[in-house]
């Protein structure tokens, strides 16, 4: 390079060319960017003001530049993308939560990242600080109560080879059986369903003379076969055939639809719905999150976070339920007050199940923008679990408000407010007074709840304990009657306090019966952490106590020296006491009334005669002593000095 050309450095360089550690010509585009045809993207930040680790900064430049060289602009022309902005800071933008976090994700603290609502991440954390060699790996214990046993009694269906329509598989008097199972022990938790509206179709689809009627699938099938699951589920501990192929031909016909060209009914959205709920209770964490997930997917194109007035909607929603042909010739028609709070419950009930199965993961849910669908209609506040959504989605740690210290401890007395009598809804509430409770306890690990708030998430607990017992035995097997106890048990392990242990025993009773009700391997998996941290819990405060006792003992004898004096005999004046008579020798304690001998021994507690013969000794060598009240002095409630006494 001649003197003519002096060297030219950029002021600033793009993102690619830094991590590429490239030469940069500091221009929109640049050369380097221009060449590789890539996007060139400036940060609006100035670099003093940065404040990511060193592997959190190349981690984020890494992943910019490989969704910059997998997704370029379709118009062949670079774009600049600030990245230090969130997206939605554009007038009319819609983006995606993730588009926001994914850059601030090291500017959060712990509390506001996806594994905040996760109670495996609270358990590993309670593991690590009782001990950290043996503390439990990262894993969603009592996720459900397991997989359940295949009975071994032979079924009184008939066997069919696959799956088929269900008017084949069981017969119309056990379908109405198993419906009546489920809106007694479902639907008081999960109300979106219309008890007449099922009935109907109950009758309708058994009715059917012809047997292509029969044979044929019916878009209410997957709605019944979704009820008939429920119910046996509810109503056996073990798995029945019969109950194995009504969930597999629900699958096929819920899949099926997914893969169609036509925007899904509202029967698809119940249907899928059941789906969600039903693994949930039953399945792997994986498979759930995926059903919740496709659910909202569905709701979103069958229009039903819209409302029907929206203009939005047109073309979207599609009709009711299928009115069913019951066989009088009559129709039940639903009226329209009625379908558009059921369609509002549904979209309520996919929000819920995809909100909490991602919090229990740690995994982002599904947020639907532009959601103009009212909350349902409940005749009472503690009918259901429709008013509880706003309060769970604002629980969202990755959300554009994330909630503070006291807006949780709001939220947290507001669910303590609440009165259950449905042991259902007990648990609901339960677990998100838990979750809570655990995002309290990650923000601010070592304060205490104002008030009496601790004592009312200690009766929250107890009364969760109780309902789950209830459940159990009724038959009932939600899965926060698994999950409930074990979060419980890991709960009162990190309060710590006398009240909390003295719940430590009824928990893990309720744990041992859902145990012996349900021994799955998940059942056990999850007893014996609980057993484990219980364990670990003891032993290290057994090393506290140790630690405290060896201190105790090392420093015994400095503490408090033994003193002997020449003792009289046993009518002896206190002249020969202080040494003028035969010389024997007696503990100076017997010259303190016996009064204040049981005064020293209340306040100092139980120590031998030789640790308080000092006292005496003291007493008899100073004469101006003789006139002192010992037993006063060691009264703790007496104002000091004694003027009484001249001190």
């Amino acid at each position: 390079m001649t003197e003519s050309t002096p060297r030219k450095r950029s002021r600033a360089a793009c993102l690619s060319c830094q991590s590429r550690k490239r030469k940069c010509s500091g221009e929109q585009p640049c050369s380097t960017c221009a060449q590789a045809g890539i996007a060139c993207v400036f940060s609006d930040l100035p670099r003093k003001k940065r404040a990511r680790s060193g592997s959190m900064y190349r981690a984020s430049l890494s992943g910019l530049d490989e969704r910059q060289r997998l997704h370029p602009p379709s118009d062949g022309r670079t774009h600049p993308v600030p990245v230090a902005k969130p997206a939605s800071s554009a007038p009319g933008s819609a983006a995606s939560p993730g588009s926001y976090t994914r850059v601030n994700d090291s500017a959060r603290p712990m509390s506001h990242s996806l594994e905040a609502n996760s109670g495996a991440a609270f358990v590993r954390k309670l593991g690590l600080r009782i001990d950290p060699a043996r503390a439990p790996r990262l894993h969603l214990f009592a996720w459900n109560v397991g997989e359940r046993r295949v009975a071994t009694e032979v079924s009184v269906y008939p066997a069919v080879s696959g799956a088929g329509p269900i008017s084949t598989m069981i017969s119309e008097d056990e379908m109405r059986r198993l419906a009546r199972i489920y809106f007694e022990k479902v639907h008081p938790c999960y109300a979106f369903l219309d008890r007449q509206t099922v009935l109907a179709h109950i009758a309708q689809r058994w009715s059917a003379t012809s047997i292509s009627a029969e044979t044929a699938e019916q878009p209410y099938d997957v709605v019944l076969l979704g009820i008939a699951a429920f119910g046996h589920l509810f109503s056996r501990r073990e798995m029945l055939p019969v109950e194995i192929r009504i969930v597999d031909a629900a699958r096929i016909l819920l899949e099926r639809s997914v893969l169609g060209a036509d925007t899904p009914t509202i029967d698809t959205v119940t249907g899928w719905v059941l789906r969600a709920a039903y693994l949930r209770m039953t399945a792997s964490p994986h498979a759930a999150w995926m059903a919740s997930c496709t659910l909202m997917h569905l709701v979103e194109a069958a229009g039903l976070h819209l409302e029907i007035e929206d203009p939005e909607a047109t073309g979207l929603i599609q009709a009711a339920t299928s009115e069913p042909q019951v066989p009088n010739g009559t129709n039940t028609v639903t009226q329209p007050s009625n379908h558009t709070n059921l369609r509002r419950r549904l979209f309520g009930m996919a929000r819920h199940l995809n909100t909490w199965i991602s919090f229990d993961l740690g995994r982002s849910r599904v947020v639907l923008h532009g959601t103009s669908s009212h909350s349902p209609s409940t005749p009472a506040t503690n009918a259901d679990l429709y008013h509880l959504l706003p309060l769970s989605e604002s629980l969202d740690p990755t959300g554009p408000t994330p909630q503070d210290l006291p807006d949780l401890e709001t939220a947290l007395t507001a669910v303590l407010d609440l009165v259950y009598t449905e042991p259902s809804l007990i648990l609901v509430q339960c677990n998100l007074m838990l979750c809570i409770y655990r995002r309290v306890r990650a923000i601010n690990p070592h304060a205490p709840l104002p008030g009496r708030a601790l004592d009312r998430v200690l009766a929250l607990a107890g009364r969760g304990l109780r309902a789950a017992r209830a459940m159990v035995a009724a038959t009932c097997p939600w899965h926060q009657v698994a999950n409930v106890p074990f979060q419980v048990v890991c709960t009162l392990l990190a309060i710590d306090n006398r009240a909390a242990l003295a719940l430590l025993p009824d928990a893990m009773t309720t744990l041992r019966e859902v145990l012996a009700a349900y021994d799955t391997g998940v059942m056990r998996e999850a007893y014996s952490t609980a057993y484990l941290l219980i364990a670990l819990h003891q032993r290290r405060k057994e090393d506290d106590t140790r630690a405290l006792g060896d201190v105790l003992r090392a420093n015994a004898a400095a503490a408090v020296p033994p003193v002997s004096v020449p003792a009289p005999q046993v009518h002896q004046s206190k002249e020969d006491a202080r040494g003028l008579g035969n010389g024997g020798e007696v503990l100076a304690t017997a010259q303190m009334p016996m009064q204040t001998q049981a005064r020293v021994h209340d306040v100092l507690g139980p120590v031998s005669d030789a640790e308080l013969s000092w006292l005496g000794d003291l007493m008899i060598d100073m004469p101006s002593l003789q006139n002192f009240d010992l037993d006063q002095f060691l009264m703790t409630d007496v104002p000091w000095p004694l003027p009484e006494m001249g001190i």
